[in-house]
């Protein structure tokens, strides 16, 4: 594996993420541009431009994968940044298949997250909420959103850089080809 140095240090980076975000629900600003940087400098010093460039259009890429879902508050920017700074050590490529694992991860930890939850009776179920959201998008054909109640599990926020470290490291394990 030839990229096994760049690789190491990304998870480095994820893995303290991951543990800021698990316990602080927000990940440094200061610990993602580090991140960052050191992603452009060490793909910079690969030969000829197209380490750097390869650096650049992986954070692009990781950036524009998780901006729709900061925007429509489903991230923290935090998750979006670190998302970027991941790309500049895996390229445009596998910025973008990382993200997707990485997206895949947070559903499986959400729906995980809310199974147990509800099973247990921590929590109130949102399916009522959602019941009334899908009765309204048939009947008028207009989609709205109802924010969750107080103390409902789909209102608690939950550490997605956790998402990204597993979706990540899954993809530099398996590394599947997307074309």
């Amino acid at each position: 594996m030839e990229n096994l140095g760049l690789y190491l240090i990304c998870l480095a980076m994820l893995s303290l993420s991951s543990v800021w975000d698990f316990f602080q629900r927000r990940i440094p600003n200061n610990l993602i541009l580090a991140g960052a940087a050191t992603g452009l400098l060490l793909q910079g010093m690969l030969p000829g431009s197209s380490g750097f460039l390869a650096a650049s259009y992986g954070l692009l890429v990781g950036l524009a994968v998780f901006m729709p879902g900061y925007l429509l508050g489903f991230t923290g920017a935090g998750d979006a940044k670190l998302m970027a700074a991941v790309g500049t050590f895996l390229g445009p490529l596998g910025a973008y298949q990382a993200a997707l694992a990485s997206i895949l991860a947070g559903s499986l930890i959400a729906i995980g997250y809310l199974l147990f939850a509800v099973l247990f009776r921590q929590t109130a179920s949102p399916m009522a909420r959602y019941g009334l959201m899908t009765k309204t998008l048939v009947v008028t054909g207009k989609p709205i959103y109802i924010k969750p109640e107080q103390g409902e599990v789909m209102g608690r926020k939950f550490p997605f850089a956790v998402a990204i470290a597993l979706g990540t490291t899954g993809w530099m394990i398996w590394q599947w080809p997307l074309g």
